[in-house]
């Protein structure tokens, strides 16, 4: 146990940029619903040095341009064993594109497009529960022929093969909290870049109802050559209010201090709401994205 603690450490050295929570399997025959919605807005894009400058021609004087929409992802997951996990979901979005500023002789500018633009499903297995929970998910990632050749574009219009190592650990201290990670790689059924995904969340509970959790989501995409074509790294913070044990400790019930994060390790019925704010703080030839999230979720 000892060498796979360690390995586990050296793992998470190795790849810094990895994502928390995630590692954790349902209890057997229970259900999580989580229905995500995301707005985005921005003026800017990171160019092909990493700079970041006003959208997003070089070539011509900007235009006041502004690029905002939405999407909606609900997901669904079933626990068929206590170490294994099936989960799927559906990306719907809306994108718009205005420039504010276009001279007149030009004519008005402005572009929306929308639609359902992929699904996906897989399963997550659970390896090791001790002394970190470690997990592999493999997902199918289905292109739904909606959004490559819209303008503006939703989608890639790819179809992918994703596989993830997970790993995650909540700590029952005075104020409890938690970490996570994971990583992975992402096959594309076309010939464009391949992606690395990387995300990282911690969080911790001031209050046995209230979460306050932040986290880093990104990837890393390259050509067949193995060169970094594509990259970006969004920071998101927010809390998390836990109606049902808030339901539960004003009805009286004593919650103890391992059930607290019941939220985050999936050991029993929950029901919650998730605001966030996000800031696209890191990228190469990608949109500097702002975003509000809101997140409501079930388990049952």
């Amino acid at each position: 146990m000892k060498k796979i603690f360690a390995l586990l450490t050296v793992f998470c050295l190795v790849f810094p940029r990895l994502a928390f929570a995630g590692a954790w399997t349902l209890p057997i025959h229970q259900w999580c619903i989580e229905y995500y919605m995301k707005a985005n807005w921005a003026k800017n894009d990171f160019g092909p040095d990493r700079d970041l400058r006003r959208f997003p021609n070089p070539f011509r004087p900007p235009n006041n341009v502004r690029s905002w929409g939405w999407s909606m992802i609900p997901k669904a997951e079933y626990g068929v064993n206590d170490w294994f996990s099936i989960l799927g979901s559906l990306e719907y979005k809306e994108s718009k594109w205005k420039e504010y500023t276009r001279p007149a002789s030009w004519g008005a500018y402005r572009r929306k497009s929308h639609g359902i633009t992929e699904f996906n499903f897989g399963g997550k297995l659970r390896f090791l529960k001790d002394p970190v929970v470690l997990s592999g998910q493999l997902k199918a990632f289905i292109y739904s022929g909606k959004g490559c050749n819209e303008d503006p574009q939703l989608s890639d219009g790819n179809s992918a093969l994703e596989l993830r190592g997970l790993v995650g650990k909540s700590f029952d201290g005075p104020i409890p909290f938690y970490l996570g990670a994971e990583t992975g790689y992402r096959f594309k059924n076309r010939n464009v870049c391949n992606d690395i995904p990387f995300f990282i969340e911690t969080g911790f509970w001031p209050l046995k109802w209230f979460l306050i959790k932040t986290e880093i989501d990104g990837y890393w995409s390259h050509d067949g050559t193995g060169n970094l074509e594509k990259e970006y790294a969004i920071w998101r913070i927010g809390p998390t209010i836990q109606l049902y044990t808030l339901y539960q400790l004003l009805a009286g019930h004593e919650i103890g201090r391992e059930d607290i994060g019941g939220l985050i390790t999936k050991k029993g019925r929950s029901f919650n709401i998730e605001l966030q704010y996000g800031n696209t703080f890191w990228g190469r030839n990608y949109t500097a994205y702002q975003e509000a999230v809101v997140k409501v979720s079930t388990q049952f």
